[in-house]
């Protein structure tokens, strides 16, 4: 089978890691990917939002499944028309896709079919979203209604605070906030591929780190760690999770005529002394860090099952996971998540531990051939164990000794005990 990845950052790393190791697969290509990718896969120069040339590659080259990784492609209506020229493509479409690019079709949703999830309102208007702080009071969640990149939610106390979020998230495209009840309870994410109008398979649960400092102090970022088990996941509220929201959030776009295909992210919260989970938010690929935390779990059936899915298949094979633990820490470059360094050389010395993975998430080739770094999120390292605390241990093992590049940054508590059940919401400064 010939494979396209589109994307080129930590996700589709990992993406393509795993495909490469399928049987299934004999022509593996990226679109752009990264030096990483590049020692599994064929790269091509060209953006993922460039639809047309992405489709006349598929078209040329007889790809047989098309797998899309960020959130842009999908939003720009990807699927659509790969659909259009009769190429087989893994994601929901642009109808489908507003799950994440419009917080506010999301929440009308929750709201249509009781799917549980905070009070919210939407606006247009500073002045009138402004006015609604005094309703909702403090802590006050603010949040960008389209796209942000993952760093489009303010949660604060401080009223200026959340002022200066309305007017900031109200220049954005489209150009509408929602403000959101603050519930006090902790979130983890739940990834399920979805075809035939119906829920098919839920990866491991993960949950991710958004602060950018230690003990979730600093602003949030796209997501800078996270691991698997989470201890406060049960398999009663796993159960329900699938039930009362994804499961109803699937039939409920049904219903709507908007039919659902590849992967629907839930970011959810539990209200604390409960296991009641309320929805977040929604995104429609597999999240990132998240992601690459269940690649390195698959073990074998990738291929099989997101060709399946992009067949809307009522029965597709399900990917063999290792019962094992999970944690991904991310290497930042200095600054992130305000700003970024790029041009810094990274060194990675080979790796002793056969449970650690690298994978690339923004790095590039300089003029002489050097690995430097080339985004806020430089590099992911994803290490496997029979405990959390022992994956953790591999994980900043080979941080301390193999990785090394200007002005790195990290977290050092990623699946720490003390941080596995807390409370994620609100940043401490």
């Amino acid at each position: 089978m010939k494979v396209l990845v589109v994307g080129s950052g930590g996700r589709e790393h990992a993406l393509a890691w795993a495909l490469s190791r399928d049987p299934d697969v004999h022509e593996l290509y990226a679109a752009p990917g990264n030096p990483g990718i590049a020692e599994l896969a064929s790269c091509v120069p060209i953006s993922p939002t460039s639809i047309d040339q992405l489709g006349s590659f598929a078209t040329e080259r007889g790809v047989d499944l098309t797998v899309v990784g960020p959130e842009a492609p999908l939003a720009l209506g990807i699927v659509d028309s790969f659909r259009e020229r009769g190429l087989r493509i893994f994601g929901p479409d642009r109808r489908a896709a507003r799950i994440e690019t419009s917080k506010s079709f999301a929440k009308d949703l929750c709201s249509q079919f009781n799917i549980p999830t905070p009070r919210w309102e939407t606006f247009t208007d500073a002045v009138d979203a402004t006015r609604a702080l005094d309703r909702f009071g403090a802590p006050w969640v603010v949040k960008a209604d389209g796209l942000a990149a993952g760093k489009g939610t303010t949660v604060t106390r401080d009223r200026h605070e959340a002022e200066a979020a309305i007017h900031r998230e109200l220049q954005r495209d489209p150009g509408r906030v929602v403000i959101e009840e603050f519930i006090d309870g902790w979130e983890a994410t739940y990834m399920a591929t979805v075809s035939y109008g119906r829920i098919q398979w839920l990866t491991p649960v993960l949950q991710d780190y958004k602060p950018v400092f230690d003990g979730d102090m600093g602003p949030n970022t796209g997501g800078i760690g996270c691991f698997t088990p989470v201890p406060t996941v049960t398999s009663s509220l796993v159960e329900k999770v699938k039930n009362t929201i994804l499961t109803l959030t699937v039939a409920g776009m049904e219903k709507l005529g908007v039919h659902y295909q590849g992967v629907l992210n839930l970011n959810a919260i539990v209200r604390r002394g409960t296991e009641d989970p309320y929805v977040l938010e929604f995104n429609a690929r597999f999240g990132d860090p998240e992601g690459q935390g269940v690649a390195a779990l698959i073990e074998n059936g990738l291929t099989a099952h997101l060709y399946a899915i992009a067949e809307d298949s009522d029965q597709p094979p399900i990917p063999e996971c290792r019962q094992s633990a999970c944690v991904v820490v991310v290497l930042a470059s200095k600054g992130y998540p305000t700003s970024q360094t790029i041009g810094d050389k990274i060194v990675i010395r080979p790796l002793s531990s056969k449970n650690v993975t690298i994978f690339h998430a923004g790095t590039a080739k300089n003029p002489a051939g050097e690995l430097v770094t080339a985004g806020g999120r430089v590099l992911n390292v994803v290490a496997t164990g029979e405990s959390v605390e022992t994956a953790r241990r591999e994980a900043y093992s080979v941080i301390d000794n193999a990785i090394q590049f200007s002005g790195m940054h990290y977290r050092s508590d990623i699946g720490a005990h003390p941080t596995r059940q807390r409370n994620l919401q609100v940043p401490r400064a």
